[in-house]
């Protein structure tokens, strides 16, 4: 959000000082908040407090990616906090993604503060395009809010709910958890109005604002995500009725026709447009719902895309996030539109479908380059300070001296990134404007598809057309649909676009859960070992685990510190 990043360092960091973390819970904003007296005066005032909502929204999102360590197809080394890392029964704990609790009742508190006072300062506004302009803005707070409620319900389940700003400690110790489902339709409310008010794009300077289409799209997801749930949990009335709900607000945008980017065409095998979507000059396609957005070089707010998926022969970048070969073997062949046989794992690189043999990933899906290395694969260097593009060199896994082949770091699986990676110059590994997306058009077609097909049991002609589109971006042929005309079928053509489409952009580790398929992928009692692509085992993944570490995967462990300051706030009980 290169326009709104900038209003950020007006009123967004007054904000985040007035609204800075205590160790109080749920990170209240106090009572020293801004005046009204110095503001709240004009218009332009609640645009300043909206854009410092926009601000705290982008801590919970900025790091998705994170999550795609906790499913099978990428490995994520672990930062100061532990985050992403994957150990069976660990991914829950408040010492991984337990910052989050925090991070969305940040943008909570913020968004309830902002909404108190934009009711306020409605009243003294008398332009009809004020008022106008305060009913957007208020849709775009309850859009935030109901973003980072639904974050928690998903890792929490249960967790307090409030709609307005807490009244000092005392306040928020009386709080418990409110049931998930009344939390739900609290956040299909929020969402409600939001695309009720919200204009359906943007341009000039509001782009990247929550759009209409975010809206729907977002309360299509939470109609999904509970239809999800509740099949799991036996209540197939509910699920029903929360799979048709999700499929009609989806199908408003594909109603609208909206083009995916550059018209869905795969482009040339040696440079795909699949890679160009992820670079920041395209952020703005309308292949893009809703973003977390990023402002840079040298504002202070930027992202560090370059530095997980980049390599130190990329601006110095350090490879925290690399796919493994089981993405790979996910890649299909644009001759058949089928799988290719799975890789062999071997240090001989010229043994037939070897993984270290470039000629077995001859012919696969254009979106496989566009996101991945193998060995031989070249890729632009950048100084070390980013700022300047260099000549091309091969990445090969055992071989990296940073001159004759990529210095990959400590990327362990035999495969690095090419998808979120710069290769121009003139950015710091840590300060990029790339936005990170939140949804995309692939995604709702998906999520539609995923629903319909629920609901008939089975695949209609319109889903098909919508994931031969999809398909069409990797140069893949159209599906057979006899072969997946069943429901059954077409679920895992559903589930393969969801992992090769979104690949790195957080989405697997959600689907797995509400899937439920933690099981189905890691077994009892074997679990999966995790190879390189030369065959040494990198890390156990579920081995000998026992029941608890399987329910520790589907809901997270309250923070700690939450308990103890309200005792009100019962743990999960798997985590007791």
């Amino acid at each position: 959000m290169k326009r709104l990043t900038k209003l950020y360092c007006l009123l967004g960091v007054a904000l985040m000082t007035a609204a800075s973390c205590t160790e109080d819970l749920l990170d209240q904003v106090p009572t020293t908040q801004l005046s009204s007296d110095l503001f709240w005066k004009t218009a332009d005032d609640a645009v300043f407090a909206v854009n410092g909502v926009y601000d705290a929204n982008r801590t919970t999102f900025d790091r998705d990616y994170y999550f795609d360590g906790a499913g099978e197809f990428v490995h994520t080394r672990g930062t100061s906090n532990n985050q992403g890392s994957f150990s069976p029964g660990g991914i829950g704990s408040s010492g991984n993604f337990g910052f989050l609790w925090s991070d969305c009742f940040r943008a909570i508190n913020r968004a309830n503060y902002v909404l108190a006072n934009i009711g306020t300062l409605r009243a003294t506004l008398q332009s009809p395009t004020d008022q106008a302009l305060m009913n957007r803005l208020t849709g775009e707070v309850r859009f935030i809010r109901a973003l980072n409620y639904f974050r928690l319900i998903d890792l929490w389940g249960d967790v307090p709910y409030f709609t307005k700003r807490l009244d000092g400690n005392a306040e928020a110790y009386t709080l418990t958890r409110t049931p998930r489902a009344v939390v739900k339709d609290s956040i299909l409310a929020d969402l409600t109005y939001a695309a009720s008010v919200l204009p359906e794009t943007y341009t000039g300077d509001n782009q990247g604002r929550a759009s209409q289409r975010a809206a729907l799209a977002f309360s299509g997801k939470v109609n999904l995500y509970w239809a999800c749930w509740m099949k799991n949990a036996g209540n197939t009335a509910e699920a029903q009725k929360h799979y048709t709900a999700a499929a009609a607000e989806f199908k408003k945008i594909i109603d609208k026709n909206i083009p995916l980017f550059r018209n869905g065409e795969p482009g040339p095998i040696d440079n795909p447009n699949y890679w160009h979507l992820f670079q920041y000059f395209n952020e703005y396609d309308p292949e893009i719902l809703f973003s977390v957005q990023f402002g840079g070089p040298l504002l202070g707010q930027g992202e560090e895309l370059m530095r997980d998926f980049g390599t130190r022969n990329t601006g110095n970048a350090q490879c925290w996030v690399a796919p493994t070969y089981r993405l790979a073997n996910r890649y299909q062949l644009v001759s058949t539109g089928d799988f290719a046989p799975p890789l062999v794992l071997s240090r001989n690189t010229t043994l037939v479908n070897s993984a270290t043999n470039p000629r077995s990933y001859i012919g696969r899906d254009y979106r496989m380059r566009a996101t991945m290395l193998w060995d031989e694969q070249k890729m632009v260097r950048l100084s070390t300070d980013g700022l300047n593009a260099l000549d091309s060199i091969p990445f090969r896994f055992g071989s990296r001296d940073g001159v004759t082949y990529i210095n990959y770091d400590g990327a362990p699986a035999g495969y690095i990134f090419r998808k979120w990676v710069r290769q121009t110059g003139g950015i710091g590994r840590s300060d990029g404007p790339q936005d990170i997306y939140l949804m995309r058009l692939p995604d709702v077609w998906l999520m539609y598809a995923e629903a319909v097909n629920e609901i008939n049991g089975g695949p209609t002609p319109e889903l098909f057309t919508l994931l031969n589109r999809i398909r069409r971006r990797g140069n893949l042929p159209a599906l057979n649909q006899a072969k997946f005309a069943t429901q059954a079928e077409f679920f895992k053509a559903i589930e393969q676009e969801r992992i090769v489409e979104l690949v790195g952009e957080g989405h697997r580790f959600f689907d797995i859960r509400r899937w439920k398929k933690a099981e189905e992928i890691w077994p009892m009692p074997a679990g999966q070992v995790l190879f390189d692509s030369q065959g040494t085992r990198i890390r156990d993944e579920f081995v000998n685990a026992d029941l608890r570490a399987y329910q520790r995967y589907y809901i997270f462990q309250i923070p700690t510190n939450e308990i103890e300051v309200n005792p009100n706030i019962i743990q999960n009980e798997p985590w007791l």
